[in-house]
């Protein structure tokens, strides 16, 4: 039943998929100004839906590790058979008409619901009644998805009645995918029946609804763009969304009769053909993420990897269904097929898992060079693609693995060693020397004051709290320490949350100490501010130490990893309070943080962290995570690959 709810969420995404490549994206594709507004909420609306159902086929996979199996990534080619489901599941590729939404609509229908499926699509009346006592493993008849879920949560139940939970639940949590490899709200491993109830309850309910929350189910959302399409075709009756993407497209001679268009036109074909490609790669990539033995350690890089790779078949897919299909079927472009080869997923050795992916990566680059002239883009993804080859090479040869960019050590900031030292006939407190244009250095009795101003954000903490001390707008001398005690400095120091402004103690005491919880405040339409322990690797150079640090999120700063303010300017819009994610509280809540800036990437943080909103409240814990400094994800703070599809350009440091 799992394997075959894993089929069923495979098929689902990969029909959404379809339906969003069909969509047309300008007013040049006779759309009026509404109407593309309309088609561009409903692409992302249908678009996340897919999201969500990569999300359940993730879900699965994680309960069928639960009990020892390997994970099911496998599935049937396009249309799917009537028999292969029931016969109210039926499955096939084509673009988003209204029979198509029909379709969707009733695919996704609670059982108390009546709607009627769409009549193109092929379906016969049969059931697939079991028989009593069989040995062989087989799946009954169920009226929709929700029920075969209900099924496998009480054969759980059952199980585990008979052989205990530690009885069922046999396979390794560490091998499942956890929020801590991909960031996708609400993925959770399988570690007791309460984690199988919640698994298989939010599949439901985001899938058909529940009785007191059904308005974000996909059921509704479905029916919600079913309802502004109606009101828009009344407006104008030749309204159509979507290009004429051919229904079930083959790259073969199709066998059997039917609707199928086989693509024989060029570049049509090579498309894809490369699409196809991608697809089973980034097939592979999700399997071996479940190997513990055959996956890299870095499992956030493999996804990142797997994520690449759906950004460009995002960029093949939407491209080729506007391109001709075939000269004996005129008016009908083509469409990715979504096929998979009979190739097993699992490898004998770590060393022919890397060197497979290596060849397969570097079979797409260059593929992608010869196609760039039809597609431009696949410039960009080629580039990625030989660099990820890369990776996966040294893996294969268990040398250490390179992330680009030339290796940096972080050492420790010494303020004070950095400080001119007063001459010793010169009156304390007035001992100002400028280390650079940008760093500005005070010598007081008690404290030095180092400002650097290429880190400061303009928080004001320090002329606002202590105008005496900082003299702001004031040529020459503007730093005074002598006027506020230590004390009073300190707190002036540890609300800069940039940390421009730091404070050696002239007693040889320590000063500023890590604090008791690294902290990831997600500022306004602003940068993050980072409050920990925190190493900072550099492109080039050593890195940088410290306590307090604003690191850019708009992907506009002049000075990245720092944030310039340059979000102001740019108009930069992103909330300051993300919604809360599931966590647990962290074993250890200030170890020393890790920061790399991947080179044209987001930032990657390792070391426990806790990120609050603006206001305080805990969005999530981790160990380790990507978040956004590109400006464009659509899941802010975190990263979701979007940097790699438009092409974000910034310095890196080797992870």
């Amino acid at each position: 039943m799992l394997s075959e709810a894993a089929e069923i969420e495979h098929c689902l995404m990969c029909t959404y998929l379809y339906a969003v490549f069909s969509m047309k994206q300008s007013e040049n594709e006779d759309l009026e100004p509404d109407e593309l507004r309309a088609v561009g909420r409903w692409r992302s609306e249908i678009t996340a839906i897919a999201i969500d159902e990569m999300l359940h086929l993730v879900l699965v996979n994680n309960l069928l590790i639960s009990i020892g199996a390997r994970p099911h990534y496998r599935r049937f080619n396009f249309p799917i058979s009537p028999g292969l489901f029931p016969a109210d599941v039926a499955v096939a590729l084509a673009p988003l008409d209204a029979a198509t939404l029909d379709h969707f609509i009733y695919l996704e229908r609670p059982r108390s619901v009546v709607e009627q499926d769409a009549a193109v699509f092929d379906k016969r009346p049969y059931q697939r009644a079991g028989l009593a006592g069989r040995l062989m493993d087989a799946v009954d008849d169920y009226a929709t998805v929700g029920e075969l879920y209900e099924t496998i949560g009480a054969s759980f139940i059952e199980l585990a009645g008979k052989l205990g939970e530690a009885g069922l639940l046999v396979g390794a949590r560490s091998d499942q995918l956890s929020a801590r490899d991909v960031q996708m709200p609400h993925l959770c491993t399988i570690a007791s029946l309460a984690d199988v109830a919640a698994a298989i309850t939010l599949i439901v309910h985001q899938g058909e609804g529940s009785a007191d929350s059904s308005e974000h189910s996909h059921y509704s959302r479905f029916r919600r763009i079913r309802d502004q399409w109606r009101e828009l075709a009344l407006s104008r009756p030749g309204f159509m969304p979507s290009r004429p993407a051919a229904r079930n497209p083959l790259m073969r001679t199709p066998v059997v009769t039917g609707e199928r268009v086989q693509i024989t036109a060029e570049p049509a074909l090579s498309l894809v053909d490369i699409g196809n490609a991608a697809y089973g790669l980034m097939l592979r990539l999700l399997a071996l993420l479940s190997d513990a033995h055959q996956c890299p350690p870095e499992r956030a890089r493999v996804v990142e990897q797997g994520l690449a790779l759906m950004h460009a078949l995002t960029d093949i897919g939407s491209a080729i269904t506007r391109l001709p299909a075939n000269p004996a079927h005129p008016g009908q472009n083509a469409g990715l097929t979504f096929t998979v080869s009979r190739t097993s997923l699992e490898y004998p050795s770590r060393e022919a898992a890397a060197w497979l992916v290596a060849e397969r990566l570097e079979m797409l680059a260059e593929r992608a060079a010869e196609l760039t002239g039809h597609l431009p883009i696949l410039a960009v993804h080629g580039r990625r693609w030989l660099k990820d080859a890369e990776f996966w090479k040294a893996w294969g040869r268990k040398a250490p693995i390179s992330t680009g960019g030339s290796k940096t050590m972080v050492t420790p900031h010494n303020a004070a060693s950095e400080a001119s030292e007063p001459n010793p006939g010169e009156p304390a407190g007035s001992a100002v020397s400028n280390i650079s244009s940008a760093v500005t250095v005070a010598a007081g009795r008690d404290v030095t004051i180092r400002f650097d101003a290429t880190r400061c954000i303009h928080a004001r903490h320090c002329v606002t709290a202590e105008p005496e001390v900082f003299l702001a707008n004031t040529p020459g001398e503007w730093i005074f320490p002598d006027r506020a005690d230590w004390t009073r400095l300190a707190i002036v120091a540890h609300d800069c949350p940039s940390g421009a402004i730091r404070l050696t103690r002239q007693d040889g005491k320590p000063g500023e100490t890590a604090p008791a919880v690294n902290l990831v405040r997600v500022r306004e339409n602003g940068p993050l501010a980072v409050h920990a322990e925190i190493e900072l690797a550099q492109a080039s150079g050593p890195g940088e130490s410290g306590f307090r640090m604003t690191l850019c999120r708009c992907g506009q700063s002049h000075n990245k990893p720092f944030c310039d303010g340059s979000h102001v300017a740019a108009g930069f819009q992103a909330s300051g309070e993300p919604p809360t994610r599931p966590s647990d509280p962290l074993p250890t809540r200030n170890k020393v943080l890790r920061i790399v800036p991947l080179q044209n990437g987001p930032l990657a943080f390792r070391g426990a962290l806790e990120i609050c909103s603006g206001t305080g409240r805990t969005v999530d814990r981790l160990d380790e995570v990507r978040l956004c400094r590109c400006g464009h994800s659509e899941n802010k703070p975190f990263c979701d690959g979007t940097h790699l599809r438009i092409g974000f350009e910034a310095a890196g440091a080797s992870a």
